[in-house]
């Protein structure tokens, strides 16, 4: 006796059962590159395991009290999968979604229906977890009103590799607005535009904290530093991005959208503000990039972003940083002496400020 799956929607999409009807859907969305790169689904996977899932796995759930499935519809057609695990008062939430249905807001309408769903049953705390790196499945989580709790070190095995995971946590009294403002905006300049760090970019990340200059005034980075570190460093900000704590831009060609070098706003506060930092592209440098890219972002934090209150630091050697610090209208506020390393030499470490209203 196949069991009583609840109909849930908004209007918008619909949780539903799986049908037969859905098998050929369910194997292009677990075939494509995107789902066999971040999720545990068989590779390969063909109509048998498409059954299996939707027809016997998923219903078998429901029958035994482990897990709560439902197929989403959108337009009168199956978009993806969402599910609640657990058989206790703390649940674990999977979900996954069809190509053609990607950017369309579907997702988050369909995990607010799953999680309220599944509170109503006497779930506490919903839990989700995705593999460092899985963009699309953090802007969910967020979006959704998960905490995000941590990054947990060797968390899930993929395809033979043990990779670190994002953790986030829903609880039954939570709001389901976003719990951070993930500031990801694109903005342009004569000569450049201002946008999100991308995979794209990890070897020219990799060029500019490598490079000789660089490395004078940088602390504790690997040496040498591979592409993997590179990747480690875009992944560390994207996922501090989505708390709230930083924003990173990348400083990129007009044209070409080449990275010529990024800047980023630390420790982002509504009381003091956030802390300025920047790289430059050693092919970059001479061209005038932190000079124009650097003044605008400024304005954009104070404006757009409605900081109150910016700092900057540079060792007292770093003639160009405080120069640039000095030209977008930062002043000298104090020293710490011998606190940077340039070159394993101590020195001073100067502090700029800049405050308007």
């Amino acid at each position: 006796m196949s069991p009583d799956v609840p109909v849930l929607t908004d209007g918008v999409v619909t949780l539903r059962a799986h049908r037969s009807s859905d098998i050929t859907r369910i194997v292009e969305m677990a075939t494509d590159p995107e789902m066999i790169r971040w999720t545990t689904v068989p590779a390969p996977y063909g109509r048998t395991d498409a059954e299996q899932f939707a027809l016997d796995d998923i219903p078998r759930g429901w029958s035994d009290g482990t897990g709560m499935g439902w197929a989403i519809e959108h337009e009168h057609r199956h978009v993806g999968n969402v599910d609640v695990r657990g058989t206790g008062a703390i649940a674990d939430i999977g979900f996954a979604l069809h190509p053609d249905a990607r950017g369309l807001g579907v997702m988050k309408r369909s995990v607010r229906l799953a999680v309220d769903h599944a509170f109503g049953a006497g779930k506490r705390v919903v839990r989700w977890e995705a593999a460092v790196g899985n963009m699309a499945s953090l802007r969910v989580a967020h979006a959704s009103g998960f905490t995000l709790d941590a990054v947990v070190p060797d968390g899930i095995e993929l395809r033979g590799t043990i990779r670190d995971t994002w953790v986030g946590s829903l609880r039954a009294d939570d709001s389901s607005t976003p719990k951070t403002t993930w500031h990801a905006s694109t903005f342009e300049t004569e000569r450049f535009r201002l946008r999100p760090l991308a995979e794209t970019d990890d070897e020219r990340i990799r060029e500019t904290l490598d490079d000789p200059v660089s490395r004078k005034y940088l602390f504790e980075r690997p040496v040498p530093l591979t592409l993997e570190d590179a990747a480690a460093e875009r992944l560390r900000k994207w996922w501090t991005a989505a708390r709230g704590e930083t924003c990173t831009w990348v400083v990129g060609d007009l044209s070409s959208d080449t990275y010529l070098g990024d800047i980023t706003l630390l420790d982002i506060d509504e009381v003091t503000g956030a802390e300025a930092g920047f790289y430059t592209h050693p092919d970059a440098r001479g061209s005038g990039v932190l000079a124009e890219a650097f003044p605008a972002v400024v304005d954009h934090a104070l404006d757009a972003m409605g900081l109150r209150r910016l700092t900057m630091f540079a060792a007292a050697s770093n003639k160009g940083s405080r120069s640039l610090a000095q030209t977008a209208g930062f002043r000298e506020f104090g020293t710490q002496e011998l606190a940077a390393s340039s070159d394993g030499v101590f020195e001073d470490l100067i502090g700029f400020e800049l405050r308007r209203g």
